[in-house]
C-alpha cells in the first residue's frame, strides 16, 4: 500500500459483515465524502491528489469500498443498497449529520441512491462520471453474457497484472485517455497493480447486479428531478467507460446542477487532470453549490 497524503489518518470499522478502512482528514469545516469507483479502484487510487485540496476547510472522509483497498474482509454481495447502507452505516459512525458527497462510477451510483434515499443527510451533490445514469449501454447483451460466463472478469484481472506494461495499456484502454500525461503515471501503476493483486475479477458486484440482458437494472435517471440539493455533474470528455453524454442527460434532469467537462480527460478525470478537476470542486464547495 502507497502512502496516504500528509495529514490524512487511517482508521477501520467493524460492521457486522466485515471491515472498512477509511481516511480522516481536516479538522474543521463541512463534512465531505469521497467514494470512490468499483472494480480496480480504491480510495487512494481515486483521491490521492483530492484529499489535501480539501482538507483544510473541510473534514473529508474517504472510505474504501468492500473488498476494495483495505476493505477485502467482508461477507455478501455489495450491490446498490448495500453501498447505500454502508454510507449510512458511516455516516452515523462519523457524528456527520450532513455531508457533500462525491463519487466516481460506481461510487456515483451509490451516492446518488443514498440522496434520494436520505436527501436530508446530503447537503451537496457531486457525480464523476457516474453509473447508474442511463437505460442501457453499448453493447447491453454481450456485456450481460459476458458478466454471466465469470470468465472474463478474472481472465483481465490476471492479464492487467501480469507486468508494469500490460497494467498500463489496461489502464489506457479503459480509464485514461493519455497515460503519458498522467505527472504521477508510475505512482499510479504501483496502487493499480497493488489493488489488482489482492482482486480475483475487474468486474464488481455492482455490476453484475446492474447490468440487465436488454436495460440497466439499476437506473437512477427516472428519479432525479427528485434531487433538491446543489449538484454538480463532472465528466472527462474523452470517457470510454461512460460518454459524458450521460452526465449532460442527467443535468439536463436534475434541477439547477451544473456540468463540467474536462477535455481530453477519459473516464478518471480526477487523476488525468487533478488540477482542474480539484479547482471545479473546490469552485462548487465554495460558493455553496450555487450557479
Amino acid at each position: 500500500m502507497t502512502a496516504p497524503p500528509q495529514g490524512a489518518a487511517t482508521e477501520h470499522a467493524e460492521f457486522p459483515a466485515g471491515t472498512i478502512r477509511y481516511y480522516r482528514a481536516g479538522t474543521t469545516g463541512p463534512a465531505i465524502v469521497l467514494v470512490h469507483g468499483g472494480g480496480v479502484d480504491n480510495a487512494m487510487i481515486s483521491w490521492r491528489h483530492t484529499i489535501p485540496a480539501l482538507a483544510a476547510d473541510h473534514r473529508v472522509f474517504v472510505p474504501d469500498l468492500p473488498r476494495h483497498g483495505g476493505s477485502r474482509n467482508w461477507s455478501g454481495r455489495v450491490g446498490q443498497r448495500t453501498m447505500e447502507e454502508i454510507l449510512h452505516w458511516l455516516l452515523d459512525l462519523w457524528g456527520v449529520e450532513r455531508a457533500v458527497l462525491v463519487g466516481l462510477s460506481t461510487g456515483g451510483s451509490a451516492v446518488t441512491g443514498f440522496t434520494l434515499r436520505y436527501p436530508r443527510r446530503v447537503s451537496g451533490l457531486v457525480l464523476v462520471a457516474s453509473g447508474g445514469l442511463r437505460h442501457r449501454i453499448a453493447g447491453q447483451l454481450p456485456m450481460y453474457l459476458m458478466l454471466r460466463s465469470r470468465v472474463a472478469g478474472p481472465a483481465i484481472a490476471r492479464l492487467a497484472k501480469l507486468s508494469r506494461g500490460t497494467c498500463r495499456r489496461y489502464l489506457s484502454r479503459g480509464v485514461l485517455h493519455a497515460p503519458g500525461r498522467v505527472a504521477d503515471l508510475e505512482q499510479l501503476l504501483d496502487e493499480v497493480l497493488a489493488e489488482l493483486r489482492g482482486t480475483d475479477s475487474v468486474f464488481s458486484d455492482w455490476l453484475f447486479e446492474a447490468v440487465g440482458s436488454r436495460s440497466m437494472r439499476v437506473n437512477h435517471l427516472p428519479l432525479l428531478d427528485r434531487v433538491r440539493c446543489p449538484t454538480m455533474l463532472i465528466h472527462g470528455a474523452a470517457d470510454r467507460q461512460v460518454p459524458f453524454q450521460v452526465s449532460r442527460t442527467a443535468a439536463d434532469v436534475m434541477p439547477g446542477s451544473e456540468l463540467r467537462v474536462l477535455t481530453e480527460a477519459g473516464h478518471w478525470c480526477h487523476r488525468e487532470k487533478p488540477g482542474e478537476f480539484n479547482a471545479a470542486l473546490r469552485e462548487f464547495l465554495n460558493r455553496g453549490g450555487k450557479p
